[in-house]
């Protein structure tokens, strides 16, 4: 029994035993399996390395201020991950929103810190007791508390001072902005009727429909006979009978004591197959019976409004909101642009 037992275990240490032999036979075999351990362990520590060599990579210089890849990934983190989230399947377009994010960020850390560098010339000091309130405040309004501040950092790899540095950025860049900025003068009635009239294709009111309906339940069962009730009553409509009276008797929804009356909708108001088949119909007529898996419509459409522009008193708040925001960054991209006059950038 013992014997038999051992066999196999036996068989195995031979098995090894020649496979020993190989190796002490064969240096170079020998040598290989020991260069493919070692690559082995030293793959990760490589990949490592390249890692942290792309992410310290310098994209810009402002002032003696390098700004790095990693700089820029931990400004697109989140917005990247969403971009592969919204294009799973189109590898191109991915790219192309990842590379516009990513200057979009580099020209966002850029402007920041001239406007720092900007801040130190002219001879501000920011005082840490505003500081310390606006981090109060972020961390009540964005995380609730202290604790729920700690975790996110932590998962994040932030420390909390460098969240409290980029408050401190914050508060700078906003305070010196809207000193540069923000004094811009009213729009005169002039300039919102000239913008008006060569945007009037921005300013349409979309066509709208006062639309009934009857609906009527329906299964596989007795969907053939729901439809032939629905084309009953569809000739009656054509021959006049009052629509709403028909929908007051018929309809199977929560609008049928008001005649099946959904008032004005817009083609956004209702689910997309039934908006496509209403927006065909010209006042006074109802459409073709719809089957769907839950039942049956028939859609009416009594008074339509066609799209027609909006009014310049309806739409002259927007207007102007528009040519303010427009001169703020008009004026703001010109004093970004002095401010690069006046400092050192580069790009790389």
């Amino acid at each position: 029994m013992l014997q038999t037992t051992h066999k196999p275990f036996a068989s195995e240490l031979r098995d090894k035993g020649s496979r020993l032999d190989l190796l002490r036979l064969n240096p170079n075999l020998k040598s290989m399996f020991r260069g493919l351990i070692l690559l082995s362990a030293l793959i990760p520590m490589v990949l490592a390395s390249a890692e942290l060599e792309r992410l310290n990579h310098v994209v810009a210089i402002v002032g003696e201020t390098p700004i790095t890849m990693g700089d820029i990934q931990r400004q697109t983190d989140p917005l990247e991950r969403s971009i592969y989230q919204q294009y799973p399947n189109n590898p191109a377009l991915r790219r192309q929103k990842v590379l516009e994010i990513k200057q979009q960020a580099l020209e966002t850390l850029v402007e920041r810190q001239l406007i720092l560098m900007e801040f130190d010339a002219q001879g501000y000091q920011l005082p840490e007791k505003i500081v310390d309130k606006q981090v109060q405040e972020r961390i009540r309004d964005r995380f609730g508390d202290r604790l729920t501040l700690t975790q996110t950092l932590q998962a994040q790899g932030v420390t909390f001072e460098a969240f409290r540095k980029d408050i401190k950025t914050t508060v700078i860049v906003d305070f010196l902005t809207a000193e540069n900025v923000n004094s811009v003068s009213l729009v005169s009635p002039s300039e919102i009727k000239a913008y008006y009239d060569t945007h009037l294709e921005d300013f349409q009111q979309e066509k709208l429909i006062r639309l009934r309906m009857i609906f009527l339940k329906a299964n596989p069962e007795n969907r053939t006979a729901t439809e032939a009730m629905l084309k009953e009553i569809r000739v009656k409509v054509e021959a006049g009978t009052d629509f709403a009276s028909l929908a007051k008797v018929y309809h199977q929804g929560s609008q049928r004591n008001q005649g099946g009356d959904w008032g004005w909708v817009d083609r956004n108001t209702l689910r997309s197959d039934l908006s496509e088949e209403a927006f065909k119909l010209e006042e006074g007529q109802a459409s073709d019976i719809m089957t769907t898996d839950e039942g049956c419509y028939l859609l009416y459409a009594q008074e339509i409004k066609p799209s027609e522009p909006k009014s310049l008193a309806s739409v002259q708040g927007e207007i102007e909101a528009i040519l303010l925001a427009e001169e703020k960054n008009r004026l703001r991209t010109n004093w970004i642009d002095e401010l690069k006059k006046k400092n050192f950038v580069r790009y790389y």
